[in-house]
């Protein structure tokens, strides 16, 4: 069954989660997990993934060359190109096959949950920094919907909506479409547009509601014509984070995404348990082509593609009763088909695309097997004992023709078509929690991580694993009007997987770091200072450090050591309007992109505004995103002199933020 929003109460919103796969309420879940009702996604105008993780303390999302190659950081461990994310992104109860899934238009949206932490033993297979829990909005019975036009700096237009309502009885419907043009933000040296961006989505969602057997179907559809390759080349000796707002550019870049997905979840309640059953269906064709020598000059552009076909299945059977001993377990299996495709072209003329000089193609195939259990038992009325483990297999394989240049090379040197490996691994988590009041909780947490390893262009990445010890609180003080959160965590990091370009093909390379100590601690509140004013703070700290092997000494690459949000929220009725402002700032601590602390990028400060004045349907609103104007580096690649990319190219390539953006909407909502 799904959970609501929140539960009636004085004072600070309660709101119920998913997180262990049943519902609760967020203050009785013993791990970290920071969420978003329905209220808060509207009030901070949380549209794609960057939204909401600019409010998580300890997390990070990085967008680099493109749409597709976007990374999530959470308490030190981070994503690498080609392999599973580090944090796995389940919508709907669906985990996505891959970090291309991630950064798109979120459409109509019910709640988020941001897990921190690993959380393997449910979540399995690249779960080991923690979980992302998106619900989309459900269907209602009585007819319902909103319409919603905005436009914003760039010549940024959209407009999106749903409809929704019951087509008989027992069946809902909802339809959300959303199209956008925008001209960017970004633009090149000679006044080009650098970052526009094309959309068009369609996502539908059918429910039926019977006596014991619950439906769920989801289909969606999104088309994506953007900007791509929207890099700076900074020379050696130059500052990194001395922004060029306007690259120089011979070929503008673009990249081509279509994506398509479906997938149909089953309930079916028994008297003591409900048997739930996940099909779905994932579908990325992605292309694009851009330079490759980062200047005016007219010499190299790269050709990509980069599309995967993903198809799971999960069978869970969860205990129904409220009794001291509940209980879950279930199989899961996943089938990745990839293919990935360099080819390295000339640039006769600017913007002209010239012949191949060179191309490498990576055809892979990953399989995934798990079963998971969890256990939760009230060892008296104050005490609850968790037990969970996960036990997943992982089979890779990637092929390449004899008849390309670059081949792959067995242990003798020989050149072969195929490489095939496997990994497995046994997750568990044990947790105790202690309710010393009504209001106060504490915990205590030991979890395992596991993301497997991968092949990257012929090269392959060993597994790497965690082990994660936590302790923690939550508590509700003075009638409900503040909330306070903590938690303090110790992770050991084996083989964490790390990758680089570098100047000659395969043009990329991968590599294990032996071990890595990762502390930290993460602070929530919410205080709820009058009937009309909410505020939010959250504060995230990690410390990391490599132990033993090159890297002996420095910190773990990408990882902020501090993260620090401040938020104000005021409603206010006046006559017959409602007048809402919401103010967010964050500071993000600088941090290194490369494994020996010679790349750093700065620290920044964003600050977003978004106020609205509500007359009975209607909202009209005003926001400013980045109102300070703040940039920051999101990647960087070093090309030393010596061993410069094709022969041409040395520096620093850099992708980063964008600027500042003002914008207003208009809504409907019946």
């Amino acid at each position: 069954m799904a959970a609501e929003d929140g539960a009636d109460t004085q004072g600070i919103e309660v709101i119920e989660v998913t997180a262990r796969k049943r519902v609760e309420t967020l203050q009785d879940v013993p791990d970290a997990v920071t969420a978003f009702s329905e209220a808060d996604i509207e009030s901070a105008r949380i549209e794609n993934v960057s939204d909401f993780v600019n409010l998580t303390p300890n997390v990070m999302f990085r967008k680099t060359f493109r749409a597709g190659a976007s990374y999530i950081t959470m308490r030190g461990i981070t994503g690498t190109q080609q392999g599973l994310p580090p944090v796995t992104y389940v919508v709907d109860g669906v985990q996505v096959g891959a970090a291309d899934f991630i950064n798109q238009d979120m459409g109509e949206i019910q709640r988020i949950e941001v897990l921190r932490g690993p959380q393997g033993a449910l979540y399995g297979a690249g779960a080991m920094a923690g979980a992302i829990n998106v619900i989309t909005k459900q269907p209602t019975q009585d007819l319902s919907g909103k319409f919603k036009v905005q436009y914003a700096e760039g010549n940024d237009i959209s407009a999106n909506g749903y409809l929704s309502g019951g087509v008989s009885e027992d069946v809902y419907g909802l339809i959300s479409v959303g199209i956008r043009d925008s001209d960017g933000l970004v633009n090149s040296a000679d006044g080009r547009d650098m970052d526009f961006n094309d959309t068009r989505r369609v996502k539908t969602r059918w429910q039926y509601l019977g006596e014991n057997l619950e439906a769920d179907l989801r289909l969606g559809y999104a088309k994506y014509e953007q900007g791509a390759i929207m890099q700076d080349l900074v020379p050696i000796g130059s500052d990194i984070n001395s922004f060029s707002e306007s690259p120089k550019r011979s070929f503008i870049g673009k990249e081509n995404q279509e994506f398509k997905d479906a997938s149909l979840k089953l309930d079916y309640s028994f008297d003591d348990f409900t048997l739930t059953w996940i099909s779905a269906y994932q579908d990325a064709e992605q292309d694009l082509i851009g330079d490759l020598d980062w200047s005016e000059a007219s010499i190299f552009l790269q050709d990509l593609a980069d599309n995967f076909d993903v198809t799971s299945h999960e069978l869970r059977v969860t205990s129904n009763s409220d009794s001291a001993l509940r209980w879950l377990g279930g199989i899961y299996y996943q089938k990745r088909d990839s293919f990935n495709k360099l080819n390295i072209r000339l640039e006769p003329t600017p913007g002209e695309i010239g012949a191949s000089i060179f191309q490498q193609t990576d055809t892979k195939q990953d399989t995934i097997k798990a079963a998971f259990a969890q256990l939760n038992y009230d060892i008296t009325d104050n005490v609850e004992l968790t037990l969970a483990a996960r036990y997943d297999k992982v089979d890779f394989s990637t092929y390449r023709p004899l008849t390309e240049a670059a081949t792959y090379l067995d242990t003798n040197g020989n050149p072969i078509s195929q490489l095939s490996s496997s990994d497995s691994e046994f997750q568990p988590k044990a947790s105790i929690s202690w309710d010393i009041t009504d209001d106060t909780m504490l915990y205590a947490t030991y979890a395992a991580g596991f993301r497997p390893g991968f092949y990257n262009t012929g090269s392959i990445t060993k597994a790497e694993t965690t082990n994660n010890y936590e302790i923690g609180g939550k508590s509700m003080w003075w009638e409900n009007r503040l909330q306070l959160n903590g938690a303090i965590f110790y992770i050991d990091y084996s083989e964490q997987q790390f990758s680089t370009i570098v100047s000659e093909a395969p043009f990329r390379a991968v590599e294990n770091i032996d071990a890595t100590k990762i502390k930290g601690l993460e602070l929530e509140g919410k205080l709820l200072l009058t009937e009309d004013l909410l505020s939010t703070l959250s504060y995230g700290y990690t410390d990391s450090e490599i132990s033993g092997g090159i890297y002996e000494g420095f910190s773990a690459p990408v990882t902020p050591k501090n993260t620090f949000n401040l938020g104000l929220q005021y409603t206010r009725d006046i006559s017959d309007w409602v007048w809402s402002s919401r103010i967010d700032y964050r500071y993000q601590g600088d941090f290194f992109l490369d494994r020996r602390e010679e790349l750093n990028a700065n620290s920044v400060q964003y600050l977003n505004i978004n106020t609205s004045l509500e007359w009975q349907e209607w909202r009209f609103s005003v926001f400013a995103e980045n109102l300070l104007d703040e940039y920051t580096i999101t990647n960087a690649t070093f090309i030393p002199a010596d061993q410069p990319l094709l022969g041409v190219v040395s520096g620093t390539i850099t992708a980063f933020t964008p600027g500042r953006q003002i914008g207003a909407s208009v809504e409907y909502k019946f």
